[in-house]
């Protein structure tokens, strides 16, 4: 009788690989089982008397099918380690003895000897067995009606081919799909929830990041907009306790008020995008052109500003290019104010496409820019004060800096395709700082060394990251 299909103790392995090329158990007590119940049963048999009469005239006594059958029954312990030796010596001791012995063993051993490979062995062994089987029946079938042209043996030669040789290979094919569709099942599962796991973890990192992205805007609005207005606020108290003169006293108390005003609205906007659960709202800032120049002359009532009215016209500059050019200017503006010495100056032009205007090496041409498209161009001066921010985000002297704004200049102008650059200039004897696009310098050439920020960024935005200029920016 064939053994029942006991699933085989597979490793970690894809699921081709597990259909090709099963793995090679060890022999174990049950495989040892099935030999010696097989041999039992050729034992019983035997000497039960119950016997068939072999094809050939003369068969071979009960010595030689007892000892042929005990070495077939002993074979099929190695039916799930090694399936080929179970087909060669099972299958031919069992073949031999049904053609010249008798043994009604031998019919069952044989149906173990098909089925094995089958179910068993690899998917190459088991077309091999197939193959082998079937022209082997052929033949038998062949040979009975030629050789002997009986009838009636040819119809036994059917019906013994039908039991023993189609039958278990049938059942083997039907049961070794099953494990492979079950097998191909769990490692599609496996797949399943590796995926489903990967997309979580992916999920958890993209809601993670998105959650520190608010948190740099957030930490970027505070630092461009109220931080400017709260340094106006310390600028003008502090400023309005030292001056004698009342009008003069007056007007900075009332600069610093409207700069405390400014904040709080700010910070109001601010907190109402925190509360609300609209996804993707941002605080709207009271940022302007007209507030900047407001925080610059008090603290240089002598501030040279020229704003080009053309920045401000959405027909020819993009408003995200206004944004990023407001953000530009709040921050160079906010360290002017903390940290900078009078006299102070600022120019915001529209140069139109075609304006040769000379580029310096530190600024650099915006990316994708020619003289044929046009661009605006940032340009705040001061003298370095004891407080002075350096372009590294350190402070060299009573203030603290973080570091952060001087980052994002540059991390802003890039994100609509422009470039800008902050740093100190240092006139050489004999020689004056270099005039930019056309500006003319306020500090004459013998100045002590000067502070400048400097925007060149294209009117329409040549970045990808143009359609979000309050995007979170590096550090």
């Amino acid at each position: 009788m064939p053994s029942p299909a006991v699933p085989e103790t597979a490793g970690p392995r894809d699921a081709d690989a597990a259909t090709d090329r099963p793995p090679r158990p060890r022999i174990e007590a049950r495989d040892v089982l099935v030999a010696v119940g097989y041999a039992l049963l050729a034992v019983v048999l035997a000497f039960s008397g119950i016997s068939n009469s072999g094809f050939l005239t003369q068969s071979w006594g009960l010595e030689v099918s007892l000892p042929l059958m005990l070495v077939a029954a002993a074979a099929t312990m190695w039916r799930r380690r090694a399936p080929v030796v179970t087909l060669v010596v099972t299958g031919l001791a069992s073949l031999a003895e049904a053609i010249a012995g008798g043994q009604i063993t031998a019919y069952v051993l044989l149906f173990e000897a098909l089925f094995t490979p089958v179910i068993h062995g690899s998917r190459q062994l088991a077309r091999a067995t197939t193959g082998v089987a079937i022209a082997a029946s052929v033949a038998a079938l062949l040979v009975a009606a030629v050789a002997t042209g009986s009838v009636e043996l040819v119809f036994v030669v059917m019906i013994v081919v039908a039991l023993v040789t189609l039958t278990p290979l049938l059942w083997g094919w039907e049961v070794r799909h099953h494990r492979e569709a079950r097998r191909t099942a769990e490692a599609l599962a496996r797949s399943a929830t590796a995926l489903a796991r990967s997309q979580q973890d992916l999920a958890q990192t993209r809601q993670a990041r998105a959650v520190e992205g608010e948190r740099r805007r957030i930490a970027h609005d505070l630092h461009d907009v109220i931080a400017g207005h709260l340094s106006a606020v310390a600028l003008h108290t502090s400023l309005a306790s030292s001056l004698e003169d009342a009008g003069a006293r007056d007007n900075s108390l009332l600069t610093a008020r409207d700069s405390a005003k400014a904040a709080l609205r700010d910070l109001q906007s601010m907190i109402t995008v925190l509360s609300t659960e609209e996804p993707g709202s941002l605080p709207q800032a009271t940022l302007d052109w007209g507030s900047l120049t407001a925080r610059l002359r008090g603290r240089d009532p002598h501030l040279t500003a020229r704003i080009d009215p053309a920045v401000s016209d959405p027909e020819q500059v993009d408003p995200s290019v206004q944004a990023a050019l407001l953000r530009i200017a709040s921050e160079a503006v906010t360290n002017a104010v903390r940290h900078g010495q009078t006299p102070i100056s600022l120019r915001v032009a529209f140069e139109p496409a075609g304006l040769e205007a000379h580029v310096p090496a530190e600024v650099g041409a915006p990316a994708g820019v020619d003289g044929a498209t046009p661009v605006v161009h940032l340009v705040l001066e001061n003298r370095i004060g004891d407080r002075a921010e350096t372009d590294t985000g350190t402070n060299t002297g009573l203030g603290v800096g973080t570091g952060l704004g001087i980052g994002a200049i540059g991390h802003r102008a890039a994100a609509v395709g422009g470039t800008a650059h902050a740093g100190p200039v240092h006139p050489g004897p004999g020689r004056s700082a270099p005039a930019h696009a056309g500006v003319t310098r306020d500090v004459p050439p013998a100045s002590p060394d000067t502070w400048r920020v400097e925007a060149r960024l294209p009117a329409r935005p040549a970045s990808a990251l143009a359609a979000h200029p309050d995007q979170e920016v590096p550090a």
